[in-house]
């Protein structure tokens, strides 16, 4: 057998072993590519996946934890963007330090030389805003804007918080701001120890003045030494360094409210934000002495009390003169006194049991009263801070001002027509006046020690029944007396309010001591209701007058 024999038989043998057809290499090669990339794509990384996604949109809310506005967005912001792909909320408290320093420095990358002077700011899109009104205009076109936000290295740790949010509104403190927004370069310093001073005019409750005490405490980073006097506005010495630079700086010396208001030795800021760097290169500058740095005299304050004394005699005193007075015969509160007169004298009590009731409830009604405004006053004052909650109830005195004007027109025009008291619809029920009459009934039947301290009770439980019916006047006023805060004179105003108020029942306990009969007191008030109910409304035109300029002040 030669090599050459065999050789062919081999040959046949190892190509059917070694034969594959096309179409299966065809399939198990696509089968060894599908499991490479399968491989490949369970052993992608969170970070790469989440960089793969689409960016989820946000808006910035910058804001202070007392901020009313920034409440409101955040309260109301789940309910408008309730779908699971709306743009996330997040807000950066300026409380901490590195949030502010992020903000003022957005604001210089996207708008130069512009800063909003009150918060809440917010950042929509590429735009900061600070106007809640035009914000509230962009309300449709938010889940679109919020994606389109700019692509700047401060925004990445926002954007991180956005993508993570389990809900539509966050908290944010960042770790830290590229750098701090620094007031001025540090090569800036004032040019004497005595011109390191600044005086800030601000007034409580004033929603520019929280941006402005910011900006002053980066300055107090940068200038340890600086000297800050700070004066609320609303108050005596406030007042007299106003007054003071004014005079400095030839302003015109009006009612015209200036807060905030920055001044240094040449010159001074109003009307817009004073950053702390344009503040520190204005003290580099000064080489003048502060001239609000000589305490305050009496002489000054004598002065600016009797300034004001004269502004509150000419209007103030007469307005709650005339509105206690008219608060005083009102038919509610006359036929009241009348009543309790009368029936001491159907009782045949003598002259002195007479006045010692008689006086005594009127100090009652008087305490009560006092007590009453004092609370409200109180009340007034706290939420002094809210502004938008002041405002909100001045306008609501001043809406209700002018319907019950109109209201006592029509019942003076009902009485005038048909001659019945009983026919006005403002006043109270007479379910309300048999359980007044029954209280004074019950409680002016002692003849011992217990008529005085019984007639003080009877003066507060009736003062307290009447109240739907006269604090119709009482409180719109009481909210014009503390329109500037508590202070001694809104306190002088409530006692000479509540003594003009009482002054009527106490004339009326002084007729029935003397003998004049009650019959003709009742007759003459029956006879006038028309007359007490046109001015009346004469009163509350004006009070809504008042209530309204304060409300939009």
């Amino acid at each position: 057998m030669t090599l050459s024999t065999v050789q062919p038989s081999c040959s046949r043998e190892s190509r059917r072993k070694r034969s594959v057809r096309p179409d299966r290499f065809c399939v198990r090669l696509l089968l060894l590519v599908g499991l490479l990339l399968a491989h490949a794509g369970l052993a992608q990384t969170p970070a790469a996946a989440a960089a793969a996604a689409p960016a989820r949109g946000f808006v910035a809310l910058f804001g202070s934890y007392d901020c009313d506005d920034c409440a409101a967005v955040k309260k109301q912001w789940p309910e408008a963007f309730a779908l699971a792909d709306g743009p996330v909320l997040v807000f950066l408290p300026i409380e901490h330090a590195p949030n502010y320093a992020l903000l003022s420095l957005l604001e210089d990358a996207l708008q130069p030389g512009k800063k909003a002077e009150s918060f809440p700011i917010f950042l929509v899109g590429d735009k900061l805003i600070g106007d809640l009104d035009a914000f509230y205009e962009l309300a449709d076109e938010l889940p679109a804007l919020s994606k389109n936000t700019p692509s700047l290295p401060l925004l990445a740790e926002i954007a991180q918080a956005a993508a993570k949010a389990a809900q539509l509104v966050v908290e944010l403190r960042v770790a830290a701001a590229p750098s701090l927004p620094d007031a001025a370069p540090t090569s800036l310093r004032p040019a004497s120890a005595s011109s390191s001073r600044l005086l800030y005019f601000y007034q409580k409750g004033c929603a520019k003045c929280s941006r402005q005490d910011k900006e002053l405490a980066i300055l107090r980073v940068s200038l340890p030494a600086l000297q800050l006097a700070s004066y609320d506005v609303a108050t005596l010495d406030g007042q007299i360094l106003l007054r003071r630079a004014k005079r400095h700086f030839t302003l015109a010396d009006d009612n015209k409210n200036l807060a905030p208001m920055v001044c240094w030795p040449t010159g001074y800021i109003t009307g817009r934000l004073a950053s702390a760097s344009e503040l520190q290169q204005a003290l580099a500058a000064s080489t003048q002495d502060a001239f609000w740095s000589s305490p305050i005299t009496d002489a000054e304050r004598r002065n600016e009390q009797q300034q004001q004394g004269r502004l509150l005699k000419s209007f103030t005193v007469g307005v709650v003169i005339l509105a206690g007075l008219i608060d005083g015969f009102n038919p509610c509160a006359f036929a009241t006194s009348v009543f309790l007169i009368g029936y001491l004298l159907y009782l045949k009590r003598r002259p002195r049991e007479i006045a010692v009731v008689g006086f005594s409830f009127c100090a009652g009604v008087f305490l009560a009263y006092v007590l009453f405004g004092l609370g409200l006053s109180f009340l007034l004052d706290t939420i002094s801070d809210m502004l938008w909650l002041k405002k909100a109830i001045y306008g609501f005195f001043a809406v209700a001002a002018f319907v019950l004007a109109i209201g006592h027109l029509r019942d003076a025009l009902r009485v005038r027509k048909s001659g019945k008291p009983s026919d006005m619809s403002l006043g109270l029920s007479n379910t309300t006046h048999r359980k007044i009459h029954d209280r004074i009934k019950n409680l002016t039947e002692h003849r011992s020690w217990l008529m005085l301290p019984a007639a003080i009770l009877l003066g507060v439980i009736v003062s307290s029944m009447e109240l739907a019916c006269t604090g119709q006047i009482y409180l719109p006023t009481l909210a014009a007396i503390n329109a500037a805060g508590i202070n001694l004179l809104a306190f002088l105003l409530l006692i000479l309010y509540n003594l003009c108020f009482i002054l009527p029942l106490v004339v009326i306990t002084g007729m029935a001591i003397a003998g004049i009969g009650t019959k003709a007191v009742a007759d003459w008030g029956r006879k006038h209701v028309g007359t007490t109910k046109i001015a009346m409304a004469a009163l509350f035109i004006a009070i809504a007058i008042v209530m309204g300029v304060l409300a939009f002040s």
